[in-house]
């Protein structure tokens, strides 16, 4: 016998009131164009994103000094108080000595430096004439234009007679660079030589360290007897932070006793300054850390 077949009526589609619209179903060939249209514009829009951002040329020298100074000459209290506490209506002359472009954080940047004098720099070339320096940051904004990122516009001396600058850039860390500036002077046979390491923060061009030494006798004074004297600048271990180690070789003593001095000097940036590494090696002294021993007594009378 077969077993009875249960009996279920097929339900029927709701009949539409009389006068209402009955809404029409997507056909295939309507889903399938609509969901390529879709897919296309994703597309297109992360095509889009991806393209990268085409930078403007960098500014000229004279549009790049507009930005910075305001023109070619700049006026203020600062650069008169520089030289030697002029007239405060001088009006030192800006020549651009220095440009570099670089890339920090996914942003591109321009470093420039510049050379301030009072006047024409063509007539301030005794050996007495020292120069000022200013510096400043441009960088590239989201559509690709140079705006001001940060300004020093008296940060240091410059080269004495106002000659050629010792300028360059250095990349300290993965996403770090410094300006360094090397200044030499010679004054009948008595050597001043310095590193100084210019870095941008918030907003500013600072000056972050400054070391070298001054008045030091060298060949041209005592002849073969005296080493020669230099600086110099090596980046350390950019994996574990911005740090650098700045040597110094000078002589110390007079032409007869004259002795050949190295200085090493690690520093690392903290703080928009470099400052000196801490040493490993010392360690705190355990015996530092012990109680003081308490007071004998006082002897019975």
């Amino acid at each position: 016998m077969t077993e009875p077949t249960e009996f279920r009526p097929a339900l029927a589609e709701p009949s539409p009131l009389p006068g209402a619209r009955v809404p029409r179903q997507p056909s295939r060939v309507a889903l399938s164009l609509a969901l390529g249209m879709a897919l296309s514009l994703g597309l297109l829009s992360t095509t889009q994103a991806q393209v990268p951002v085409a930078i403007d040329t960098p500014p000229t020298p004279d549009a790049a000094l507009r930005m910075v100074y305001g023109g070619p000459t700049w006026r203020d209290e600062r650069v008169a108080a520089f030289f030697g506490g002029r007239s405060p209506t001088l009006r030192a002359e800006v020549r651009e000595v220095f440009r570099a472009r670089y890339l920090e954080g996914e942003v591109d940047k321009l470093m420039l430096v510049y050379q301030l004098t009072p006047g024409p720099r063509d007539q301030f070339r005794c050996d007495a004439c020292v120069p000022a320096l200013g510096a400043a940051v441009l960088a590239a904004d989201e559509a690709g234009h140079w705006k001001m990122r940060a300004r020093g516009l008296l940060l240091m001396p410059g080269m004495p007679g106002s000659g050629d600058e010792d300028l360059q850039l250095l990349q300290i860390a993965d996403e770090r660079w410094t300006l360094r500036s090397r200044r030499y002077d010679n004054d009948r046979g008595r050597e001043s030589r310095s590193e100084r390491l210019v870095i941008e923060r918030q907003g500013e061009v600072q000056l972050a360290a400054d070391l070298g030494f001054s008045d030091k006798l060298g060949p041209l004074a005592c002849g073969a007897r005296a080493a020669p004297q230099s600086t110099g600048v090596s980046v350390l271990s950019p994996g574990v932070g911005p740090r650098v180690e700045v040597v110094l070789r000078f002589n110390e003593g007079d032409c007869a006793s004259i002795q050949p001095v190295v200085q090493r000097t690690r520093l690392e940036l903290r703080e928009g300054r470099f400052q000196l590494v801490p040493d490993p090696a010392e360690k705190p002294d355990p015996e530092d850390d012990r109680p003081s021993a308490a007071p004998a007594p006082a002897p019975a009378r």
